[in-house]
C-alpha cells in the first residue's frame, strides 16, 4: 500500500510539475506612469489644450486640473478636438493627461503644458501591447 501512494504522489508531483512549466508569462509593456505633479502654482481660469491622436487606432483618456476638473475624450486615428476646462493647472502651468483602455483604466499618465498642442502617439511594444507618447514636462 505505501508503494502505491508513494507512486500515486510522484505522477501527482510530476504532473503539476508538467503543467507548471507549461504556462507562459504575459509580456509586460511599460508605459509612462507620473504620479507626482509638478511643484508649483499654475494659472487659474478658463484654459484651452488641443489634444491630436497620432496613433494607429481610436484613443480614449482624460484631461484634468488640479482643482480636480476633468473631461474625457474618445478621438478617432487622425482626430483631434480642443478641450477647455476652467480652474487652476498643476505647476509649470501643465494639465494631467490620461490615457486609458475600454474600461477607464489607465494605460499612460503625464503632465502637459497646457500652452501646446498635445500629440499623442503609439508604436507597437517588441513583446506585444502598445507603447505610447505624448510631449510630457
Amino acid at each position: 500500500m505505501n508503494r502505491f501512494r508513494a507512486l500515486s504522489l510522484m505522477l501527482i508531483f510530476v504532473a503539476t510539475l508538467g503543467l507548471a512549466a507549461c504556462e507562459e508569462e504575459q509580456p509586460t509593456v511599460v508605459n509612462r506612469r507620473d504620479g507626482k505633479a509638478p511643484p508649483g502654482a499654475g494659472q487659474t481660469g478658463e484654459l484651452c489644450v488641443l489634444v491630436r491622436n497620432r496613433a494607429p487606432f481610436t484613443i480614449t483618456g482624460r484631461i484634468q486640473l488640479k482643482t480636480r476638473e476633468r473631461t474625457s475624450f474618445r478621438l478617432a486615428r487622425n482626430g483631434r478636438t480642443k478641450i477647455c476646462l476652467v480652474g487652476t493647472l498643476y505647476g509649470g502651468d501643465t494639465v494631467s493627461l490620461v490615457l486609458t483602455n475600454f474600461m477607464t483604466l489607465p494605460l499612460f499618465s503625464c503632465y502637459v503644458r497646457f500652452d501646446q498642442s498635445i500629440d499623442v502617439y503609439a508604436r507597437p511594444h517588441p513583446d506585444g501591447g502598445w507603447l505610447y507618447n505624448a510631449p510630457c514636462s
